[in-house]
């Protein structure tokens, strides 16, 4: 009877917290929906009156520069919007810039010479690896990076690097985006600054850079790893989205005149929320076009994202089974509760990894909330960081 009744209760509290996951579940898919059928949010700062206006700011295509009016292109390449917007240098906010040739992990592979920023912590000190998102640069983490060294002093190191393909990188196979490729690129950096036995390490993945890190971590590819952050990327809503795409790409202009208007796009667009942010981030996103002259400049995208449309899907695909099986310490970041999907809606419920929500972020989250996302970082590794106790005293 006592036995019978156990039971009883053990079935009902099942079913209370299978009740409960199926009601979370069903509220995000709501969410989820709501926002799909709601226009996209007027970005910040648009219509400000010292700009131009957005006609002359968002050209949805330049083929060429005879494309855009005569007397607007003979400006000088310095040519300045305002102050606001005008481009930051990196060393602001981090202390070196260096480039690191690595070579193939094969005979027949060519070797990539990778751009990498650092900020130095004490000798051995655990180091944050940060990794962008596609069609970005590592000085998307700047301000994050800044913010963590004003927090932590020498107690941490902080690494950020262009992959294949971005910002200053030089590669002769700069279009193989996949993500066996890119985990690889990410073991050989980290091998290549560290050596075989490096300091603790953080992964750190925003985007397509949460796919990356969580392959490597699955993988077990990163020695000594202690932690594993993903922002804003979850994988049946990221797969859903990739449909959009093509269309959100069609849609962003084609050139620039300067790198104050790129800078102008990102604020404008809502790409970038945080207008300090965007003005160090922005401009490595770009590189003048061959068609370029000091009298008429044209900055074209760096990354050409269309090309890199056969592996897409694959940078997403699985990404929640290879988040959760990362022998390390597991944080998950979201603009918000509508992001998140069935199967880490429950595996959250389970208690398989920690989340936060920065619902005032776009999906820039390192960007829009860098002193935020710093003091979060921080507090993972803290949780994370390996006890390491005194040496017993010795008794006679």
């Amino acid at each position: 009877m006592a036995l019978h009744f156990f039971r009883s209760c053990s079935s009902i509290e099942e079913n209370i917290f299978t009740l409960g996951i199926v009601n979370i579940v069903m509220a995000n898919e709501m969410l989820r929906n709501m926002y799909k059928s709601r226009p996209p949010p007027l970005p910040p700062h648009f219509g400000d009156d010292d700009d131009e206006s957005s006609d002359d700011i968002l050209h949805n295509s330049f083929s060429s520069l005879t494309a855009v009016h005569p007397f607007k292109m003979n400006r000088s390449a310095n040519y300045s919007l305002s102050d606001r917007y005008a481009p930051l240098a990196w060393n602001e906010y981090f202390e070196n810039k260096r480039y690191l040739t690595v070579p193939g992990d094969r005979a027949e592979e060519a070797e990539i010479t990778f751009n990498i920023y650092e900020t130095h912590g004490n000798s051995g000190a655990p180091v944050f690896v940060m990794h962008h998102g596609a069609g970005l640069s590592a000085l998307s983490f700047a301000l994050t990076a800044k913010e963590i060294k004003n927090i932590v002093n020498k107690d941490a190191s902080v690494l950020s690097f262009d992959c294949r393909g971005h910002g200053e990188t030089m590669s002769s196979d700069d279009n193989n985006l996949s993500l066996d490729r890119l985990a690889k690129d990410l073991k050989n950096v980290i091998h290549a600054v560290y050596g075989d036995h490096p300091p603790e390490i953080i992964l750190v993945g925003h985007s397509m850079g949460g796919a990356v890190v969580s392959e490597a971590a699955s993988r077990g590819m990163i020695p000594n790893l202690i932690g594993v952050a993903v922002l804003d990327i979850v994988e049946g809503v990221a797969i859903e989205t990739l449909a959009n795409m093509n269309g959100w790409l069609e849609k962003r202009p084609n050139m620039f005149r300067s790198l104050d208007k790129v800078v102008q796009w990102g604020v404008k667009s809502g790409t970038v929320r945080n207008v300090e942010s965007a003005r160090v981030s922005c401009p490595s996103l770009v590189i003048l076009s061959k068609d370029s002259t000091v009298e008429n400049p044209c900055y074209i995208w760096r990354t050409d994202l269309a090309a890199s449309e056969q592996y897409w899907k694959e940078w997403f695909t699985g990404l929640t089974q290879k988040f959760l099986s990362a022998k390390a310490g597991r944080l998950l970041v979201l603009a918000g509760t509508d992001r998140l999907d069935k199967d880490m809606t429950i595996a959250q419920m389970q208690g398989k990894f920690q989340m936060l929500v920065f619902p005032n972020s776009g999906h820039a989250i390192q960007e829009d909330e860098p002193d935020r996302m710093a003091h979060e970082l921080v507090a993972f590794w803290k949780r994370n960081e390996r006890l390491v106790l005194p040496p017993r005293p010795f008794l006679p």
